[in-house]
């Protein structure tokens, strides 16, 4: 008898969002991803798709062909990891049947209690008290020790314990990913447009980076996507291949302190007119 296979939790859908962002940023294709890791096309599309959890590696793997800090995606790693190893809520307990009408109750014969042993062992018992004392001063004495060196040279890698900082500002983010440098996270929503049946694009912007993008929906292969403003350099997404539709997919961002500068240009495939959407009220 074969099991059914397990929806992915949240986190783990959060976790392949992320690294599908990441290789359509790269450019590379699946084919040329497994050619550079020693992971096959096949594992990296299940990868992709969150259908299997990647390792570790992987993860770290896909964001150096790409250029960009892994610290911000392996939080997202590690957030997937324990949201999956959680234990299941324990199920409720069947409900006692009601006796049937005239049936008569069959007495249960139960046991006295035994008396509780007092003092069993005290030797061993004392013993283990003394182990767990000592276990535990052992341990504040290392954190004491530790502490000072351990924030100095902490793993870049490691995930953050709370709202992590943007890794950018202004110029610098200018060309960079939304989800590497933590500005997607909580972003101002400028304006949403239609340009076509089915395809959605939202001008983003975060205050804290100085810096606003595009996302995309229902974006076909070969469609471009063009953002810019008042005195940056535009930035473009282009749709690679199956893999980069059917998700959700951002350009890189452009520097700007003005939201109501940002402006985005799409190119439909094949050969479609190119038509710019300014910034304006969000619609429904």
């Amino acid at each position: 008898m074969s099991l059914l296979p397990l929806e992915p939790t949240a986190e783990e859908s959060a976790c392949a969002e992320a690294l599908r962002a990441i290789r359509s940023r790269s450019g590379l294709s699946l084919k040329e991803v497994a050619a550079q890791t020693p992971y096959s096309k096949s594992s990296w599309e299940r990868y992709l798709n969150g259908k299997t959890p990647p390792p570790r590696a992987a993860v770290v793997a896909l964001c150096r062909l790409a250029r960009q800090p892994p610290a911000h995606t392996l939080a997202l790693w590690e957030r997937a990891e324990t949201a999956r190893n959680r234990p299941p809520r324990p199920a409720a307990p069947a409900p006692v049947p009601e006796p049937a009408a005239g049936a008569v109750p069959v007495p249960v014969r139960e046991e006295p209690p035994r008396p509780e042993q007092h003092n069993r062992r005290p030797s061993l018992r004392h013993a283990r008290t003394a182990v767990v004392l000592a276990a535990a001063l052992l341990c504040t004495v290392w954190l004491v020790m530790a502490g000072p060196w351990r924030s100095e040279s902490a793993d870049a890698d490691a995930p953050a314990s709370s709202e992590p900082e943007f890794a950018c500002y202004g110029q610098r983010c200018t060309g960079q990913d939304v989800i590497a440098t933590r500005c997607g996270m909580h972003p101002a929503m400028v304006a949403t447009h239609r340009p076509a049946p089915g395809l959605r694009v939202d001008l983003r912007y975060e205050a804290g980076c100085g810096a606003g993008w595009a996302r995309v929906w229902g974006q076909r292969i070969g469609d471009v996507f063009t953002v810019s403003a008042a005195g940056g350099a535009p930035q473009t997404l282009t749709v690679p291949d199956k893999y980069a539709t059917g998700v959700r997919l951002h350009t890189p961002m452009v520097a700007t302190d003005s939201p109501e500068t940002l402006r985005v240009c799409v190119s439909r495939a094949p050969d479609g007119p190119r038509q710019c959407y300014p910034a304006a009220s969000p619609t429904p």
